[in-house]
């Protein structure tokens, strides 16, 4: 499922797009991707530009987020 259920977070040392559940992403830092990856930045919608729409997707992310 992608969408609603995940928020588009970005690892700063990578630059990678993760998937982050919506539920952590309202919450307060920190937060950290369906593949267990730290985020520091959480903006946008997983199924945006910023996520699954960036030019750099982690493969684990995009494999859990929308199985």
């Amino acid at each position: 499922m992608t969408g609603p259920a995940h928020a588009a977070g970005r690892d700063q040392e990578s630059g990678l797009a993760h998937a982050v559940p919506r539920e952590a992403a309202d919450g307060p830092p920190p937060w950290v991707a369906v593949c267990g990856t730290p985020v520091a930045v959480v903006q946008g919608s997983w199924a945006g530009r910023r996520g699954l729409g960036s030019a750099a997707v982690c493969r684990e992310c995009a494999r859990r987020a929308t199985a």
